[in-house]
C-alpha cells in the first residue's frame, strides 16, 4: 500500500515537472506565429474548411481585414475568422503582419517600391494606424487602408507606444458613413455630415472607431476624419538622409525600425491606393453605335475613358484603360486587364442604341448579384441628378466583360445615339464633364 502512495506521488512530480517544463524551440516558433495576424489584401476572398480549393467554402473576408494567425500550410494560411471558429484561406490573398504603428505626421507618402523614386500610390494622415509586414534598409512595407506599400523612417510611432484617450476627430466628408464593423462590407447603422466632431476611442488600420455627440457608435474610414489639433506641415517632410539615429531612436522602437515618407495630399484619399480599371467600349473595327449626325460610340467613348481618368487619378487613384487609342481589344483582354492589375473596380463605358428613337437615357447593369450590385448602386443616386439625361435604373445585364469577370464590375450605358436629342446631348462638353464627376463621385462614395 505504502508503495502505490510513493508511486502515484511520483507520477505526481514527473507530471508537474513535464509541464513547466520550457516548451524548445519548436514551441516557441509556434507561439510567436501564433501572435501574428493575416491582413487580407482581396476583395471577397473565401474561408474554406480546409487548406484547399476543393473544401467547403464557410464565409467570405475581406480586403483590410485582420484575422488572428493560427498555421501556415502549403500554400494555405489558417485563421480565427470568428471567435473559436477557425478556417483556411489562400496566402497569396494575406499579409502576415506582427505589429501596427501610428502616423505622427500629415502629407505622408505611401509608395509602390521602398525608395524615393518609387511612385507615390496612396496617402497617410497625422493618426492612421498601419500594419507593418517587413523591413527593406530604412524601408518598411505596411498596409494602410487596404493599400500596401512601402514607407520610410522617422514619423511612425508603435502602436503601443501611443495613447489616444480624448482624441477628437472632424469629419471631412459631405457624408460619411458609419459601419457596425471596421470593414466596408459591415452593414452601414448611421451617417456623419461635414464638421460633426467625433471621439476617437479605437483604432484599427483605415478605420476609427468613434463615439458622436448624438449618441452614434461605430466605424468609419479613417481618411475622412481629420485628429483635431493636429496642423499639416506645408513642408515636404522627407526621412533624415544623415544616419541622425539618436533622433530616429527617439520616435521609433529600437526592436522596430519604422521609417516613413512624406508627400503632399491630394484632394480626397478615399482612392488611394484603389486600382481602377476602364473599360472604353468598341475601338477599332468595332464601331459601335453611331447617331444620324456621324457621332461614333467607340470615339465617344474614349473620349469619357480619357477624361474620367484623369478626374480619377486626381482622387489618388490608380487607373488602367483597356484602350487608350482607337484600336480593337478583344473582350476577353478587357477581362484579363482588371485580373491582371488586381482591380478594385471595373467600369465598361458604353453608348446605347435601340430600334425605337424615343428611347432615352441612362441604364447601368450587373451582373452578379454580390459582387457588382452594390457598386451598380453607388451610381443610381448620382445618374438622377443629372439633368441632362433621365435615369432608366439598375439593371442584370448578361455581358461578357461583367459575366467572366472576378472583380466589382458594371457596364454603363450612358445615352442613346439612336435618339437625337440624347446624341446631341452627349457630345457635349458640358454632359461629358457632368456624368464622369458624377461616376468619379459614385466611385468615391462605393469605397467610402
Amino acid at each position: 500500500m505504502r508503495r502505490g502512495i510513493w508511486l502515484a506521488l511520483l507520477f505526481c512530480l514527473l507530471w508537474l515537472a513535464a509541464a513547466a517544463w520550457p516548451v524548445g524551440a519548436k514551441g516557441e516558433k509556434e507561439m510567436e506565429e501564433t501572435k501574428r495576424l493575416a491582413v487580407v489584401t482581396a476583395d471577397r476572398v473565401n474561408v474554406r474548411q480546409g487548406p484547399g480549393v476543393p473544401y467547403r467554402p464557410l464565409a467570405n473576408v475581406h480586403r483590410g481585414e485582420a484575422y488572428r494567425l493560427i498555421e501556415v500550410k502549403d500554400g494555405w494560411v489558417n485563421i480565427e475568422w470568428k471567435p473559436n471558429r477557425t478556417g483556411w484561406i489562400a496566402a497569396r490573398y494575406v499579409a502576415l503582419a506582427k505589429e501596427t504603428a501610428i502616423v505622427q505626421e500629415n502629407r505622408l507618402r505611401l509608395r509602390q517600391e521602398p525608395s524615393r523614386d518609387g511612385r507615390i500610390i496612396g496617402h497617410l494622415a497625422r493618426g492612421e494606424t498601419v500594419w507593418i509586414i517587413k523591413e527593406d534598409g530604412e524601408w518598411t512595407e505596411v498596409i494602410a487602408d487596404g493599400a500596401i506599400g512601402w514607407v520610410s523612417s522617422a514619423y511612425l510611432t508603435a502602436a503601443r507606444e501611443s495613447s489616444i484617450s480624448h482624441q477628437t476627430g472632424i469629419v471631412h466628408a459631405s457624408s460619411l458613413n458609419v459601419r457596425a464593423e471596421p470593414s466596408l462590407k459591415a452593414a452601414r447603422v448611421g451617417r456623419l455630415v461635414r464638421g460633426e466632431e467625433v471621439e476617437i476611442v479605437e483604432k484599427k488600420p483605415g478605420w476609427y472607431k468613434i463615439a458622436s455627440q448624438t449618441g452614434l457608435d461605430g466605424w468609419v474610414s479613417s481618411a475622412y476624419v481629420q485628429v483635431k489639433g493636429g496642423q499639416a506641415n506645408e513642408k515636404e517632410a522627407e526621412a533624415p538622409q544623415s544616419a541622425d539615429r539618436s533622433l530616429l531612436s527617439a520616435i521609433a522602437p529600437s526592436d522596430s525600425r519604422l521609417y516613413v515618407d512624406s508627400w503632399t495630399r491630394g484632394p480626397v484619399q478615399a482612392l488611394a491606393g484603389k486600382t481602377i480599371v476602364l473599360d472604353a467600349g468598341h475601338g477599332g473595327k468595332d464601331g459601335g453605335a453611331q447617331s444620324v449626325d456621324g457621332i461614333k460610340e467607340k470615339e465617344l467613348t474614349l473620349e469619357t475613358a480619357k477624361l474620367l481618368k484623369n478626374k480619377l487619378q486626381s482622387y489618388g487613384a490608380r487607373v488602367v484603360l483597356t484602350r487608350s487609342s482607337d484600336e480593337y481589344v478583344p473582350l476577353s483582354a478587357r477581362v484579363a486587364a482588371a485580373r491582371l492589375y488586381q482591380a478594385d473596380a471595373f467600369i465598361s463605358l458604353h453608348y446605347d442604341s435601340a430600334a425605337d428613337p424615343d428611347a432615352s437615357g441612362i441604364t447601368i447593369y450587373y451582373y452578379d448579384r454580390f459582387a457588382d450590385y452594390e457598386l451598380a448602386q453607388s451610381f443610381q443616386g448620382l445618374f438622377r441628378q443629372l439633368s441632362a439625361l433621365p435615369f432608366r435604373g439598375i439593371a442584370f445585364g448578361d455581358y461578357y466583360v461583367l459575366r467572366e469577370n472576378e472583380k466589382p464590375s458594371v457596364l454603363l450605358e450612358l445615352g442613346y445615339l439612336s435618339n437625337r436629342s440624347d446624341a446631341a446631348a452627349v457630345a457635349t462638353n458640358g454632359y461629358q464633364e457632368a456624368v464622369t464627376t458624377a461616376i468619379v463621385n459614385a466611385v468615391r462614395h462605393y469605397f467610402q
